[in-house]
Order: C-alpha cells, then sequence, then structure tokens
C-alpha cells in the first residue's frame, strides 16, 4: 500500500510539471488610437490591417524591428492618405518563449 501511494504522488507530480510545460497565455498589453481626424467619413475609404510579430527564445529576441516593418507595411498597403491608425500589442507566453504581435489597423483614403 506504501508503494502504491508513492507511485501515485510520484505520478501527479510528473503529470502536474507536463501540464506547467504545455500551458501558455496570451495578454494584450496596450492599445493605443492615434488622433481621429473629424473631417473623415467612413465612406470615404476602406479598413486595412497588417500584423507584424517576433518570436523571442530563452529572451533572446532577433527580430527587434517588427514594429518598424509592420508600419511600413500599412503604409505600403494604402496608396493614398492613411487614417485614424490604431495599434494593438498583444504578446503569447509559451513554454521558454514568447511571441509579440502587433496589429495596424487604419483607414486608406483615396488619393485626390
Amino acid at each position: 500500500m506504501h508503494r502504491l501511494k508513492g507511485q501515485l504522488r510520484r505520478f501527479s507530480q510528473i503529470l502536474f510539471i507536463l501540464s506547467i510545460l504545455q500551458a501558455c497565455s496570451h495578454s494584450i498589453h496596450q492599445q493605443y488610437i492615434g488622433s481621429m481626424d473629424p473631417d473623415v467619413t467612413y465612406g470615404d475609404g476602406k479598413w486595412i490591417s497588417v500584423e507584424s510579430q517576433d518570436f523571442v527564445v530563452l529572451a533572446l529576441a532577433f527580430n527587434t524591428d517588427y514594429v518598424e516593418k509592420g508600419m511600413n507595411s500599412l503604409e505600403a498597403k494604402c496608396p493614398g492618405r492613411l487614417a485614424q491608425v490604431t495599434t494593438e500589442h498583444v504578446t503569447s507566453f509559451k513554454f521558454l518563449s514568447y511571441e509579440q504581435r502587433v496589429i495596424f489597423k487604419g483607414l486608406c483614403l483615396r488619393a485626390s
């Protein structure tokens, strides 16, 4: 009986450790909304969005310019004027690593 309790305790400890290793979480750190243009109406343009990301392992970041690349991609998607830009910073935590994502959204207005 004593041996069975020891095996069950060891099994529960291993199960606990494995459940922690697979755990992940997601967090929205901040959302920025730029100044709104009072002269813009929603019918004047088209909403566009771009997502840019960085994957960090053991606190080693390699793609440190992912925010700049994302904003450049958003500007490249809009041939006219970009207005009402919002950004959302999201982090997904994984085992010994995490993924940072920045989601850009903006209203693309036609070139006059």
